[in-house]
């Protein structure tokens, strides 16, 4: 219903003076107006009359006067029903899953005739589409809630309807989010609040990556209820092979183990293993009785061959720092003997070779075969170092005015160094060391070096480089300037017990120097290399031309195969420089998938693999937290009923007297000088005016 009122910005009397304008404007022109014609009697006063309506109009719109609309109209309050659809609901449905949801649909027409209804169906997240199977694999109840209070369409909100069991597994409690509504919600409760016979692998703990050939320690948790007395068999597998197996005698109707497993780590890559409990006869569910997980096993030993002229005690403390790692593989040179090193290096240790000594044939002829090979080197400076030669071999570290002489100095940590992360322990420890004995003369660092320890020549702190990284040609260097780093390794044993500071600072130089850019200019990767089936698949794509800088021009193709080698194409989207991907949900499984692009004559490709896991979370708690759904309902008005009550919920709606409809009033303002009818009058009144005098031959 619309109302229309109109109002002047002036007394309702101005009015009178608009119209007296207008007819006094008529008369001036009028009065004396004379023309011979058989129509002057009747002309003269309709000429008169349209030019007084025009002038009068004209002043009463110069008053401002303004048009309101008042306009009101009833909204029917919102109902809004969320139904749990996940899997522990629907264990406790049954075979009752498309009944109840086809009750909901009979519930929502019913309550449509006089309320505005909205159905949404609930899991990790909301969808408007209620479907006969409640099999969702997660549940958010908070995100219902808070879906609501941020809706700017539930404004008219008369009552919430929640149909759920009280078990969410996703997002934080719905408590906070329930309270803040101001409708009242009813909950209806489904399920068991009785805990059923079960025997559950409740959770998995296991590293996300491993190595090959390491021992990897993978915790079950184990949960029972209801089977005290019995024994259970715990066991992990790979590939269906069993790998070990425990077994575990339930002591009391709620029973909570954790079982250890030390698992050898044999297959590269996406590795999935399998924990299993045994089935018992009468569990409410089997679906709980394993549990899946996967372990990245990298193949990542590094190869570290060392050479030197002649055994030092400093080697001797490196071996124990590098041994200790199982993903390192040292090996030993020393030239006095045939020098073979391995096809496949990681890192290469010169320690103080090229030397003074009578080995430097030897040395000549092992660089000459490995001097263009982009091996990343770490060289000692010493007693026995030519000086010379280190010079020639890397241009990091350039030392001059050396005479033969040694030099005592300490460490000294700088501040500005970031290649790797220095712990505030290691200032305190590296000040307690003894010196380190160096070669004489002026150290100077390259331009582009990363120092991390300077030199301290008594008192003095000099700008002399101790221990530096940087980049030679296609490679990797490192070089630290001094022997005696045995002392050191005694020096923190001895007042501490444990060398962690010293294999730190070993383990962080071989790590920086080892680890390999990624040079492909062309990359498909999966921002994940393991999802739960509710997850979003999504990729991202790098393509980069000869000077390294990202392009994004060609067209990228990904290529994707399932287990059962069934393939998917998709085409990466471009971003602003770069590419990504969403493919939304897949399958519980194994993929591989394949990039490929054609640049400058070019086919590249990129390729890799992941896996799609089941979320079974739903299926390992299933007692129904009514105590939660009454709470919700008490702390806001509203009532909880079990699912044999279901019924009762219309009327408890219909005889809610705060449920009613909203009558909502709005007013708009329109000045009546923007309504175009008024000056199409206006034009008429002119125009019928100046057809008539042209009639009568008067302009």
């Amino acid at each position: 219903m619309t109302d229309l009122q109109l109002s002047l910005g002036t007394p309702w009397y101005f009015i009178a003076f608009c119209i007296i304008t207008g007819l006094a404007f008529g008369i001036f022109l009028y009065r004396k107006f004379d023309f011979d014609h058989p129509a002057a009697r009747w002309v003269r006063p309709v000429l008169f009359a349209l030019r007084a309506m025009t002038v009068a109009i004209i002043c009463f719109l110069l008053l401002s006067p303004v048009l309101k609309h008042f306009s009101h109209r009833t909204i029917r309050p919102t109902v809004l029903i969320g139904i749990d659809q996940s899997a522990s609901v629907g264990y406790s449905l049954g075979k009752q899953q498309k009944s109840i949801a086809d009750k909901i649909r009979e519930i929502s027409t019913t309550l449509g005739k006089d309320y505005q209804v909205v159905t949404q169906s609930i899991g990790k997240d909301l969808s408007p589409a209620l479907t006969d199977s409640f099999n969702r694999p997660a549940t958010d109840l908070n995100r219902f809630f808070e879906s609501i209070n941020e809706g700017a369409s539930y404004q008219s909100l008369g009552a919430v309807i929640l149909l759920s069991d009280g078990i969410f597994n996703s997002g934080p409690s719905p408590l906070f989010e329930a309270s803040r509504i101001k409708s009242p919600i009813y909950t209806i409760g489904v399920g068991d609040t009785i805990l059923p016979r079960d025997l559950t692998v409740r959770n998995v703990l296991h590293n996300e990556i491993g190595f090959l050939d390491d021992i990897s320690s993978v915790q079950a948790d184990i949960q029972a209820y209801n089977l005290k007395g019995r024994s259970a068999t715990v066991s992990i597998s790979q590939g269906g092979h069993t790998i070990q197996s425990k077994s575990v005698t339930i002591g009391s109707d709620d029973y909570f183990h954790t079982v250890e497993f030390q698992v050898p780590l044999s297959k590269v890559g996406l590795t999935k293993y399998v924990v299993r409990v045994t089935d018992f006869p009468g569990e409410a569910t089997f679906s709980n009785n394993l549990k899946e997980f996967y372990i990245d096993i990298l193949n990542s030993k590094l190869n570290i061959d060392l050479v030197a002229a002649s055994p030092h005690p400093d080697i001797a403390a490196l071996k124990s720092v590098i041994e200790k790692n199982k993903n390192y593989d040292l090996k030993i040179h020393y030239l006095y003997k045939a020098v073979e090193l391995r096809q496949k290096i990681d890192l290469l240790i010169l320690f103080q070779v090229p030397s003074t000594n009578n080995f430097n044939a030897s040395f000549d002829n092992l660089w000459r075969k490995i001097r263009n090979k982009p091996i990343p080197t770490l060289f000692f400076l010493g007693g026995q170092s030519n000086i010379a030669s280190f010079n020639q071999l890397q241009h990091n570290l350039q030392l001059s005015g050396n005479q033969g002489g040694i030099n005592d100095v300490y460490p000294i940590l700088q501040a500005g160094f970031n290649s790797f992360t220095v712990k505030d322990e290691w200032k305190s420890t590296l000040a307690a060391y003894p010196p380190l004995q160096i070669p004489f003369g002026n150290f100077t660092a390259g331009p582009n070096a990363q120092v991390l320890m300077n030199q301290r020549i008594g008192r003095v702190e000099t700008k002399y480089p101790l221990w530096l990284f940087g980049q030679d040609d296609n490679h990797k260097t490192g070089v630290i300037a001094g022997e005696g780093l045995w002392r050191w390794k005694l020096n923190e044993s001895a007042k501490t017990g444990k060398t962690d500071v010293f294999d730190d600072l070993i383990n962080n130089t071989i790590r920086l120097l080892s680890t390999r850019e990624d040079k492909r200019k062309f990359k498909v990767a999966s921002n994940n290399r393991a999802y739960e089936i509710n997850d979003n698949i999504q990729f991202s794509g790098e393509l980069y031309n000869e000077n390294y800088e990202l392009v994004n021009t060609p067209e990228v193709s990904l290529t994707l195969n399932d287990s059962k080698n069934k393939e998917y194409k998709y085409t990466l989207n471009r971003t602003d420089r770069a590419y990504s991907l969403d493919i939304g949900q897949l399958p519980p499984g194994e993929y591989t998938y394949r990039g490929k692009v054609s640049f400058r004559g070019k086919e590249l490709e990129s390729s890799g693999n992941f896996s799609v896991r089941p979320s079974d979370r739903e299926m390992y708690d299933l007692v129904a937290d009514f105590g939660l759904l009454r709470q919700i309902s008490g702390d806001t008005g509203g009532e909880f009923l079990r699912l044999n009550q279901l019924d009762r919920i219309v009327n408890l709606i219909r005889n809610n007297d705060a449920i009613k409809p909203v009558i909502k009033s709005s007013r708009q303002t329109d000045p009546l000088i923007r309504l175009k009818w008024i000056f199409g009058l206006l034009t008429l009144l002119l125009a019928a005016e100046w057809a008539l005098r042209r009639y009568l031959g008067r302009y």
